[in-house]
């Protein structure tokens, strides 16, 4: 196996260490006995704890957002409110079957009131691309179609984080329905 798909394996590992276990529980040595490597191959790679799950993390914003835009490009051009309508679907299944991953990326804001993360970085640079992109659907001005794009987005956090709490409300269970 090449260096490079050993790093890959462990930041599987790592993403998987997280939602099972959540991201304070997730550990070196979880992350390596997941990968099948030692934890001096974990740190020969990422140097740090703190350093792979920062990786892990962005790669898991990488799939999430970047590459579920990416999956609908065209459609994106001929049918925006379709493509819209697709990519909220897929986000908020990533959201409802991966939760502790979710968690995880607001997991400083929330323990640490800390706002300094490259997830909340990415996620606020991501948020102004994605308005623009659904802008013409929105069809509003821009000060409301901003609201509207965060409204957007803190209903699939919220719910992905938690749900759970919304299961008896909304009379199903989204972790079956995503599947």
């Amino acid at each position: 196996m090449s260096s490079e798909e050993v790093k890959q394996k462990i930041i599987i590992s790592a993403i998987e260490c997280i939602e099972a276990d959540g991201m304070q529980k997730a550990t070196i040595r979880k992350i390596a006995e997941r990968a099948g490597v030692n934890v001096a191959a974990v740190n020969y790679h990422f140097g740090s704890k703190e350093q792979l799950l920062k990786i892990a993390l962005r790669a898991t914003l990488q799939e999430s957002f970047v590459n579920n835009v990416n999956d609908y490009q065209e459609l994106w051009k001929s049918n925006t409110r379709e493509a819209l309508k697709l990519f909220l679907t897929e986000t908020l299944k990533g959201a409802v079957n991966f939760p502790n991953v979710t968690k995880a990326h607001f997991s400083e804001v929330f323990n640490h009131n800390n706002y300094d993360t490259d997830s909340l970085l990415a996620l606020s640079n991501f948020m102004t691309d994605f308005h623009q992109l659904i802008k013409p659907v929105l069809k509003q001005q821009d000060d409301r179609s901003r609201f509207s794009t965060v409204q957007l987005f803190s209903t699939i956090l919220i719910v992905g984080m938690m749900p759970d709490l919304f299961r008896e409300f909304l009379g199903i269970d989204l972790k079956e329905t995503s599947n």
